[in-house]
């Protein structure tokens, strides 16, 4: 028994120590790739998000200044500007000393030499009661003449409107001499001629000439940042369009960006950490100069035109690729990187998110020793538990050759104390049924047919509890086995088609079986909240085949119950599915409000309907399934249709 039983100890134990081995270092692998697929994903979609964010902005001020430079109102402040501009009257000599202390410091060449830009920067910048950064608060400045009339007219709906889309300034620029004869910041570049030094130099003058040279009204040009003198050097972006009157350009309508609004749509140091990039993480902008557009986190100072990009930044972005990829920062440090660049017309930028790597895959190390522990105590454990398990199966073992023995010796009345209805339970029954039907001298055939049936019964039903378990891991299988086809695929070169073939099939296979998992639980509603995952499913709608689906918001839904979110997102999901099978629609519009009270979810189609007076519809799963989820919540779901005339559905949750 003795040596039995240790055989059996051991090999327990062996084979435990090699399952939780290999489980332990597969899990680490499997982790390290996954982990590390995360963080690039990860910093894929921040990446993405932040680039979605600056082009919304800088496409918005592109929007903003075409749309201005066509408006009435702008068009007849320009034209007024410029006649006013003609009959400023000069201020006496006297009166321009607080415009000479406002240039002190500045070279002499800056001080402006036109008397009446003299006598507007006077009025406007050195007597303005406001100070430096709220200029633009003066709306009238008596002593200028038509111009102060024609400014206080104009000024306060260009202030409203600049203040309303952070623009950091807006100047109306006469054709004539490109002459700046409107600005609301009031620098000193007010009322100067852009062909003039120092100015004849600056981007505003290159933007200017672009944009005198365009021959087609709804165009505009655009100037990368640098250094802007009149807003003391600070990087400067501007966005220009001409300004039409029946078929001739009169003049420029112009918006700056300054460095701190692009900043502003980058980031703010309190929301690094929320946007996914952690304790070490940033994301930044790249110029075609290899110059930053925008700050970095760490920096001890604005890094912006000021720091070049390492080269292997820099060689990454020349190459033209969008990939992630490991690399590393400004200090050297090894970091995880993903870039991708702007699509804004004349602007070559790239936006690049990075975090270190030792953050991103500081689980993987404590997974390893988690691991090590982990397995040292589950080692300790099944020693012991081999141990017991070993003498609870000897034990019977041995009982069972003595009383077979005795048997073989004539004593049927030998038995075995039956403990347990488990399989050793079973067999002392079994042992002491075959002595007691051999002390009968009688064995019944049917009943060894019973048995056997029952044995075979109960191999059948291991071997489906088998499959059954090995059909759960078959996603993992699957990848495993498209990972060695492609090891193969690269060792054979022969016969690499047909590899490659088999590959395609096996990672189709499993796309197949990820997606059929998608469909029955999309994680992205707990991941990312019920709006994006809502603006997903619209996607998924239209790349399958859909039309696209207009999706508006109002209000807050982070915190709605995640019993109503999954809910609503169902509704979603079966509402576009039967608009893609039934409907036809090639117009398809989802509404989400939120009330104090509770939250609506509308969808429309206008396709081609259906007689809910119809027996079928009733018997659909599809509406019947909304209805429910709806009413198990407390809430309504009312579905509206006829021939024809479309369908539109309405969901109101309550929230309490």
């Amino acid at each position: 028994m003795s040596s039995y039983g240790s055989k059996l100890q051991l090999a327990f134990v062996f084979l435990g120590l090699v399952a939780v081995g290999v489980t332990g270092w597969l899990s680490s692998v499997t982790a390290a790739n996954a982990l590390r697929d995360a963080t690039y994903e990860r910093l894929t979609a921040v990446a993405e998000t932040k680039r979605r964010e600056v082009e919304r902005y800088l496409q918005g001020a592109a929007n903003h200044v075409l749309a201005l430079s066509s408006d009435e109102s702008a068009i007849r402040a320009l034209e007024e500007f410029e006649r006013a501009w003609a009959a400023v009257p000069p201020l006496p000599p006297a009166q321009h000393e607080p415009l000479r202390r406002l240039y002190a410091g500045l070279p002499l060449h800056w001080y402006p030499e036109d008397p009446r830009t003299q006598t507007l920067q006077t009025l406007f910048l050195a007597n303005n009661p406001h100070p430096e950064n709220s200029r633009h608060q003066l709306v009238d400045a008596p002593g200028a003449g038509k111009y102060s009339e024609v400014h206080a007219r104009f000024h306060p709906t260009l202030d409203r409107y600049q203040s309303a889309f952070g623009f950091y300034d807006t100047l109306l620029i006469g054709a004539r001499d490109s002459r700046v004869l409107y600005t609301v910041a009031k620098e000193i570049d007010l009322a100067v001629s852009l062909r003039d030094p120092p100015y004849n130099t600056a981007s505003l003058a290159r933007l200017t000439e672009r944009a005198l040279e365009l021959q087609k009204p709804e165009t505009h040009v655009v100037e990368d940042y640098e250094p802007y003198l009149p807003s003391k050097s600070a990087p400067a972006a501007f966005f220009g369009a001409p300004v039409w009157r029946n078929g001739a350009k009169i003049g420029v309508l112009v918006i700056q960006i300054s460095a701190d609004e692009l900043n502003r749509a980058m980031t703010s140091e309190g929301r690094w950490r929320e946007e996914g990039l952690g304790r070490t993480g940033q994301a930044y902008i790249v110029g075609p100069d290899k110059r930053l557009r925008s700050n970095l986190r760490f920096a001890d100072k604005p890094a912006m035109l000021n720091v070049i990009v390492p080269r292997e930044i820099a060689a990454s972005i020349q190459s033209g690729e969008r990939d992630t990829h490991l690399g590393h920062d400004f200090r050297g440090v090894p970091v995880l990187r993903s870039h991708t660049p702007l699509a804004i017309a004349g602007l070559n930028w790239t936006l690049i998110a990075e975090i270190e790597a030792s953050e991103a895959l500081k689980p993987v190390g404590d997974l390893r020793l988690k691991v090590l522990l982990w397995g040292v105590a589950i080692g300790l454990v099944i020693f012991g538990v081999a141990t017991l398990l070993a003498r609870s199966v000897t034990k019977p073992v041995l009982a069972l050759s003595q009383n077979a023995n005795r048997i073989g010796r004539g004593d049927f009345d030998a038995r075995i104390p039956v403990k347990g209805n488990d399989e050793l339970g079973q067999l002392a029954a079994s042992f002491n049924q075959m002595a007691e039907d051999l002390r009968r001298t009688t064995v019944s055939k049917e009943e060894l047919e019973t048995l056997a049936g029952r044995l075979i019964s109960s191999q059948e039903d291991e071997r489906t509890r088998i499959a059954r378990e090995l059909h759960d891991d078959l996603s993992e299988r699957l990848a495993g086995t498209a990972i060695e086809i492609g090891r193969l695929e690269r060792s054979d070169p022969n016969q690499r088609e047909q590899l490659g073939n088999l590959k395609d099939q096996v990672v189709e296979l499993s796309e197949d079986i990820q997606e059929l998992s998608r469909r029955l639980h999309d994680s992205s509603l707990d991941d990312t909240g019920l709006v994006t995952a809502v603006e997903a499913q619209c996607q998924r709608f239209f790349e399958k085949g859909g039309p696209p689906v207009a999706f508006t918001t109002e209000g807050e839904f982070e915190t709605i119950n995640h019993d109503v979110q999954l809910a609503l997102f169902r509704i979603v999901q079966e509402a576009l599915r039967n608009v893609q099978k039934h409907s036809g629609a090639d117009d398809v519009s989802i509404r989400l409000r939120r009330t104090p009270f509770h939250v609506d979810l509308e969808v429309r189609d206008n396709g081609c309907g259906f007689d809910l007076r119809h027996r079928r519809w009733h018997r659909g799963v599809g509406l019947a399934s909304m209805k429910e989820r709806a009413n198990l919540l407390g809430g309504r779901c009312t579905i509206e249709s006829k021939p024809a005339e479309g369908a539109r559905i309405v969901v109101s949750m309550p929230l309490s």
